[in-house]
């Protein structure tokens, strides 16, 4: 129904514009006829006088008369007006070829090819925060699988350019909701992805990021008993806290600070774990938990704090890359489609205990911004220390033995590989000035995946 509107939009406006351009030919045939009428007039006028057709053209430019300066000086600014219109015209047909352009460019042409399920190998999954960060690049697998997906996101984090490649497809479905609140859908998995996930974000209301762990949680274990749904809780590695144990084995319990600012973020997804088996042991609800290292890749927020994020859009503007404390602490960087992968490969596994989903290879933070300043093409930007971040972890690597052994899963993208994809997308989002440049980035190998 939105393709016929725009069509409809789009002939009328033709319509208008051709209506005008009729209008401004008339205009001047009519003035042209004018001209001429009067001449004729101006001729007998003449006869009557005795002067004949040569005479009248022999006469000295003195002897002509007002009447005849006076036409000239009104055809002139007949004129005058005749080209503002005409340029009034131009710049109004330009403004109307742009608003075609927009309203063109916020519907997909053609959608991506998707695998065809029959009724009973097609779930209907239900992603929470599915046009976040991660969310949004696994929708794009489940729906090239072939499956209905439902999103649901309150957009505190999520965009809805992140999945809008999909607005209008019959198996996708977009719910704009807050999981705080409770949801009556109907649903055989659920991926709970939605929280902010980045310091900046959810420290910037942290009873929020709370309630959205732990009622938001509550909400989505529940669904999932009442509609008989397996569901998938995205854990955190900053449920180690600033771990003693390195690297981070599942059952290491952690060492978190209860009240420090990153607690509503680190407790609260502590809580979603203990509710998670609670329902598991109670109410036989069937659980898996992911917990999720630092990711990075395309479609993650430019502002969001992140390290990856932060370096990258420092160093493609020629800015100070900024270090914060001495740079010695440790990061291990997992590229999103290797994560993704991770997460599906948990969700259809048999394995109910809490698994680490992150790359293993670990990197200085102060190494880190080396290895980007030298990936970016040109940039003249000076690496600089700042003051260290509060309950910042100084150690973080996980230990993916479990991973490996029951899911069959390791990390495949290296970081030089994944680094240049995340530096390309952030170009793109550098280089836009319009909403009709909206192109949503989509991994080449998710498109093949079918």
């Amino acid at each position: 129904m939105i393709r016929q509107s725009l069509k409809f939009r789009k002939t009328l406006t033709i319509i208008c514009i051709v209506a005008l351009l009729i209008f401004i030919f008339l205009k001047l045939k009519q003035d042209k006829v004018y001209d001429i009428q009067i001449a004729k007039e101006d001729q007998k006028s003449d006869d009557v006088q005795g002067l004949s057709y040569r005479d009248f053209n022999r006469q000295p430019k003195k002897d002509i008369p007002k009447e005849e300066s006076i036409r000239k000086m009104e055809t002139k600014i007949v004129g005058d007006n005749t080209k503002q219109e005409l340029q009034e015209a131009k710049a109004r047909i330009e403004q109307l070829e742009k608003k075609l352009a927009v309203l063109e460019g916020r519907i997909p042409q053609k959608y991506p090819e998707v695998k065809y399920l029959g009724y009973k190998h097609r779930k209907r999954i239900l992603v929470t925060g599915g046009a976040g960060f991660v969310g949004s690049h696994l929708v794009d697998v489940l729906m090239m699988r072939g499956h209905e997906v439902i999103v649901v996101d309150n957009f505190f984090t999520g965009r809805k350019r992140n999945v809008e490649h999909w607005f209008g497809h019959r198996n996708f479905e977009m719910i704009h909701h807050d999981i705080v609140n409770p949801l009556y859908v109907e649903a055989d998995e659920i991926y709970h992805l939605a929280s902010p996930a980045s310091p900046p974000h959810y420290m910037q209301n942290p009873v929020k990021t709370i309630k959205t762990n732990t009622l938001g949680t509550i909400n989505m274990l529940g669904l999932a008993r009442r509609v008989g749904a397996k569901i998938l809780i995205a854990s955190t590695s900053e449920v180690y806290g600033d771990p003693m144990v390195h690297p981070q084995p599942e059952s290491y319990w952690g060492h978190v600070n209860p009240i420090g600012p990153r607690a509503c973020y680190d407790e609260g997804k502590r809580v979603a774990e203990t509710l998670a088996y609670s329902y598991a042991k109670q109410e036989k609800v069937v659980v898996r938990v992911a917990r999720i290292f630092n990711t990075y890749g395309p479609r993650m927020h430019a502002s969001d704090g992140r390290v990856v994020s932060n370096f990258i859009m420092q160093a493609l503007q020629n800015l100070t890359i900024t270090v914060y404390g001495n740079g010695k602490q440790t990061r291990s960087f997992c590229y999103v489609s290797d994560l993704v992968d991770g997460l599906l490969a948990l969700m259809d596994s048999s394995y109910t205990l809490p698994v680490n989903i992150g790359n293993p290879v670990e990197h200085t933070i102060e190494e880190f911004a080396v290895i980007i300043k030298d990936q970016v093409p040109g940039c003249r930007s000076t690496v600089a220390t700042g003051a260290a971040v509060e309950d910042d972890p100084q150690r973080r690597r996980p230990d993916i033995a479990i991973a490996e052994k029951h899911l069959h899963w390791s990390p495949k993208i290296s970081l030089q590989e994944g680094l240049q994809r995340t530096i390309d997308y952030f170009k793109e989002e550098l280089s836009r000035t319009t909403f009709y440049n909206n192109q949503t980035y989509m991994d080449a190998n998710v498109k093949l995946l079918h």
